[in-house]
């Protein structure tokens, strides 16, 4: 009998993992909207709370707060990129002559009589087709944002009668009882992560931002910008923020002193925070096995690329809790989390 579930189970995770790569194109938009629903519908919370600014606000004003802060920050965000992808196309030159002697001092130390130039590497890369590529993604990309407001704005409307299709298919008093404890449990767990992340992911881009300007780090905001973003993808996330900063460094400058104090001062940061402080915050909320972590991470982001990198926990969090409420499926539970312990759930009416 054993066996027989065993082989099921295979089957079911099979098949489960088609799906989710051969309706990517599908399922991408829906998780996005239900993503950028619950980050509004989360912040709209915030402000609702009597301790924002000493007042009550009443939901609508709360949910078109949300809205606009959160819109505010896209545009923030995209007009910061915009500028310096416009400064990166003029200081394109100079960087050309640095990486050049860069590559001339990789070849000299390698061995080589004569180095290729830049212009050798790009003659191999097709401008048309280059361009072409990017044209279809920047495309892509506005045509899959407005499906994903379109995704978003319907979860508004559906979220009035969510709950009460809920109770009417769990009619009984525990299984609702039940169901609502385990949509709480979610929500109160993928709640504290998103803000220690956010937390951690502002302190640390801040100090990014400080020691960059410092050094004197060209387009040291739109680094910053950047290195919030990948603070939210486990473990790589952190190497890329160290990484991409150092090698513009490297170009930027003739010496090495920016590009070691950049490295090994922020990296510094990205380690303790990411590896130290970050797992001593939270380790105890979520309980996940960091090993789970790396594993989901890789997974996720072979199935939805960069956005199930983002995702990656959530969702881990998610099938801990829903795991563990089946006694056939409480051991995968088990193994999920990083002591053993899994989240009891209390219904309504216990102490």
């Amino acid at each position: 009998m054993s066996l027989q579930r065993a082989a099921l189970w295979a089957i079911v995770i099979a098949a489960s993992t088609y799906l989710l790569v051969a309706g990517r194109g599908l399922l991408l938009p829906i998780v996005l909207g239900f993503t950028l629903w619950y980050m509004v519908d989360s912040l709209a919370d915030v402000f609702e709370e009597p301790r924002i600014a000493g007042v009550h606000l009443p939901r609508p004003i709360a949910l078109l707060a949300a809205v606009l802060a959160m819109g505010g920050l896209v545009w923030i965000v995209g007009r910061t990129i915009s500028r310096n992808v416009t400064a990166v196309v003029a200081t394109a030159p100079a960087y050309e002559g640095r990486l050049q002697k860069l590559i001339d001092r990789g070849a000299s130390m390698l061995g080589m009589e004569q180095a290729p130039t830049i212009s050798e590497l790009f003659d191999r890369i097709s401008l048309a087709d280059t361009l072409g590529s990017i044209a279809t993604a920047a495309a892509s990309i506005v045509s899959v944002a407005g499906i994903v407001l379109i995704y978003a704005g319907f979860l508004f409307v559906e979220q009035v009668q969510f709950r009460r299709k809920l109770a009417i298919i769990f009619e009984g008093r525990a299984h609702q009882a039940r169901l609502q404890s385990v949509l709480q449990q979610i929500d109160r767990d993928i709640r504290v992560y998103v803000r220690i992340k956010t937390t951690l992911a502002v302190i640390t881009s801040g100090l990014a931002y400080a020691v960059m300007a410092w050094v004197g780090v060209d387009f040291a905001g739109f680094w910053a910008v950047m290195v919030f973003f990948f603070y939210y993808i486990p473990t790589i996330g952190s190497i890329l923020a160290i990484v991409a900063p150092a090698l513009l460094t490297l170009v930027q400058f003739d010496h090495l002193t920016p590009f070691l104090i950049v490295l090994f001062v922020f990296g510094t940061i990205q380690v303790v925070t990411a590896n130290v402080v970050e797992p001593a915050i939270m380790g105890r909320s979520l309980n996940l096995s960091p090993l789970v972590v790396i594993v989901s991470l890789m997974v996720w982001g072979t199935i939805w690329g960069v956005v199930g990198m983002f995702l990656c926990v959530p969702i881990t969090v998610v099938l801990l809790i829903v795991l563990a409420q089946f006694e056939t499926t409480r051991p995968i539970a088990i193994l999920l989390s990083a002591d053993g312990r899994i989240p009891e759930l209390r219904t309504h009416g216990e102490p």
